[in-house]
């Protein structure tokens, strides 16, 4: 009878206990980064008549899935680099924006219109002042675009210098986080919490991977290890070397596969969409310099790409009319040069314009259908581990009765005892 006391003081503890959990996790049901808690409990060990002695509080767990966790990481890291390279590809589709009255196919057709009105009337003075104006407008459109170009260039250099400081400062959060974890000696479910969202932070701007197996804490950024042993630290570096960008940690590249820092650094090198915008816009330059210049008995400009594109001073004036011949018929070939393509000028450009929809389309899809990826992960992972209050007042209604169970039992006993002491 005396042991039926203390099971039911157990039952007590462990009711008091839950309750104290249940009211935690409705407390905490809004809070970011927050894992459900649940209570672990254990029969105490019987001494005879394989009766138990009651029950064991062992711990307070977080509710969690490490399977859906990780896949969370991965696919977040992919959503961030394509949302990056949405936001570069767009810059690049607003800086050749064309509209009905301007543009660079604008600029193009006033261009050729003036020299095909030169064409008819040689010594018309106005037409010519025309051709020269429409010409250095289409020089100042050209290097214009080139220049906006490099300025995005220039932007993501200074963006990813931010982001990787920024990862450099969550690597070593996650290490004070880690300190803390070895230097505890309690609950570590709250650390854990922080941990988690540190981890999921860092895995937008590049992919990671965590090993916690032996009581351990490795990461890895790009397949290199930033972080071992919990606490020792190797910071992420920038490097540029031969016109490419690439990050580095403690000299060894990073092999990125997804996250905003592998579509910057892709931006900065040579096989980027922004360097293959400025290079279509020199070969346009170049092809248009060399064929202008062929077709006329004199220089009409001078320079090879966009950058050193100049018309030849008083050129215009001096063009003969069979010049002016040849070089109207430029805007009607079909079989000119221009880099990889052959075709006309206008042509040309409008290929180049349809090459930057349908890459700022193509993208858009695929982020569209990694963003319903991670949504679905994410409701997955949520209704596994987040608070649910419905649950919890389920939860809080069977302790509070379990208590009051462990009570009545607690009194009964009180008052049996009481009985055989009267008798």
């Amino acid at each position: 009878m005396i042991n039926s006391l203390y099971t039911a003081q157990s039952g007590l503890f462990t009711s008091r206990s839950q309750i104290d959990v249940t009211s935690n996790n409705i407390a905490n049901e809004n809070t970011e980064g927050y894992k459900k808690r649940v209570s672990d409990t254990s029969e105490v060990d019987s001494l005879e008549d394989n009766i138990g002695n009651g029950v064991s509080f062992d711990s307070v767990s977080r509710t969690t899935n490490q399977y859906l966790y990780t896949q969370i990481l991965n696919q977040s890291s992919k959503q961030s680099y394509y949302e990056q390279q949405d936001t570069t590809l767009s810059q690049i589709e607003i800086i050749f924006q064309e509209t009905d009255t301007s543009g660079l196919s604008t600029t193009l057709s006033d261009f050729f219109n003036s020299i095909e009105s030169l064409r008819s009337d040689p010594t018309d003075s106005i037409y010519a002042s025309e051709v020269e104006s429409n010409t250095e407008l289409l020089i100042t459109s050209l290097q214009g675009l080139y220049s906006d170009l490099e300025d995005l260039e220039d932007s993501i250099s200074s963006q990813l210098e931010d982001e990787v400081s920024e990862v450099n400062t969550i690597l070593e959060d996650i290490v004070y986080i880690n300190e803390q974890i070895q230097n505890s000696s309690e609950s570590r479910n709250d650390l854990l919490d922080k941990q988690d969202q540190l981890e999921f932070e860092l895995a937008q701007y590049v992919d990671i991977e965590v090993d916690t197996s032996n009581d351990n804490y490795d990461l890895k950024i790009g397949g290199v290890t930033a972080i071992f042993n919990g606490t020792n630290l190797h910071e992420v570096s920038i490097v540029e070397e031969d016109g490419d960008t690439s990050l580095t940690i403690y000299n060894n590249e990073l092999e990125m596969s997804s996250g905003s820092l592998k579509s910057l650094t892709q931006n900065l090198s040579s096989d980027s969409a922004i360097y293959e915008a400025m290079e279509s816009l020199d070969d346009f330059a170049s092809a248009l310099i060399t064929e202008f210049n062929s077709a006329s008995s004199t220089t009409i400009f001078s320079g090879d790409s966009v950058s050193n594109m100049e018309l030849v001073d008083g050129v215009i004036d001096s063009l003969s009319s069979d010049d002016l011949e040849n070089i109207a018929q430029i805007q009607w070939g079909e079989g000119y040069s221009i880099g990889d393509f052959s075709g006309s000028f206008t042509e040309y450009y409008q290929d180049f314009l349809v090459g930057i929809s349908s890459s700022v389309e193509d993208n858009a899809f695929i982020l569209e259908t990694q963003e319903a990826v991670v949504q679905s992960l994410k409701s997955k992972y949520e209704e596994e581990t987040s608070v649910d209050s419905d649950e919890e007042m389920i939860n809080l209604i069977q302790y509070q009765a379990a208590y009051e169970a462990n009570a009545k039992v607690i009194t009964v006993v009180d008052e049996m005892l009481q009985t055989i002491l009267d008798m």
